[in-house]
């Protein structure tokens, strides 16, 4: 992976842990913790996950994604809204990469 989907793994795994600690996006915020933390193990290359069907990298950004919408939908503080925020981009931008976008 490049530097940049280094930063940006490093930057949802951040916010996702910022929204766990809020109390309203906690059920939606582990789910966004356990998919960033997996790619950014995957990305300083401590685990390797791979699926002969389908691309981790597009799961887990959809799982991303989803779980980013759903918090940042729940959350009232500007500050949990931010990091929502930077986790739906961050999936979005994993999903596209994923499906080919760019």
């Amino acid at each position: 992976m490049s530097s940049l989907a280094n930063a940006l793994a490093l930057a949802a795994l951040v916010a996702s842990v910022f929204l766990f600690f809020s109390p309203a996006t906690r059920i939606p915020a582990a789910f966004a913790v356990v998919a960033s933390g997996l790619e950014v193990l995957m990305a300083y290359g401590v685990i390797h996950l791979s699926v002969s069907r389908f691309s981790v990298g597009l799961v887990l950004g959809l799982v991303l994604l989803v779980a980013g919408v759903l918090a940042y939908l729940r959350a009232s503080a500007k500050s949990a809204v931010s990091a929502g925020t930077i986790a739906v981009l961050v999936g979005a931008i994993q999903v596209l990469r994923g499906v080919g976008a760019f």
